[in-house]
């Protein structure tokens, strides 16, 4: 199955289904489009959770404390180099108006005032159909871009 890996905490935030959007650099890839990806927890978390707040946006905490669950990054336990859940991703914007999306900046314009061209172009992967595994498959190494992993039977059935 394809999979894909996320530093901490975005990987929890994905498969927990709080965080809709992943922000990368690169177009997700049309074949995977609506195909349902595995999400690899990378072995080294993002270290400024544990160093600062300011990782998240005022709106993005005002959004978290919404969800009654305990986050496991407010107490520094967040798992790595693991295969913790899975989602579909459905579409790939420029500037999704999520608080989630990171936005890119116009560099150029078109005869209509829409944006020809983007400096630090971000691109916002919506994500849907959230699965987050109470078991996740633990020592997995992980790889770039999308990458194939052969998930055991006893998941398949988590994934439908």
């Amino acid at each position: 199955m394809k999979t894909i890996s996320l530093r901490q905490p975005w990987a929890y935030l994905l498969c927990a289904g709080v965080k809709y959007i992943e922000n990368r650099t690169w177009k997700l890839p049309e074949k995977y489009k609506g195909e349902r990806v595995l999400i690899h927890a990378s072995a080294k978390p993002n270290m400024s959770i544990l160093e600062s707040s300011t990782i998240f946006s005022e709106e993005q905490w005002g959004y978290l404390k919404g969800f009654d669950m305990m986050l496991p990054f407010f107490q520094h336990k967040l798992i790595t180099s693991a295969i913790i859940g899975s989602v579909r991703f459905v579409d790939c914007v420029i500037n999704h108006p999520s608080i989630w999306a990171e936005k890119s900046q116009p560099a150029d314009f078109d005869e209509y005032g829409y944006p020809a061209a983007y400096y630090n172009k971000i691109y916002n992967w919506v994500a849907t159909d959230a699965v987050l595994f109470e078991k996740p498959i633990l020592g997995v190494k992980g790889k770039l871009s999308f990458w194939d992993y052969d998930l055991p039977d006893e998941y398949d059935k988590l994934l439908k």
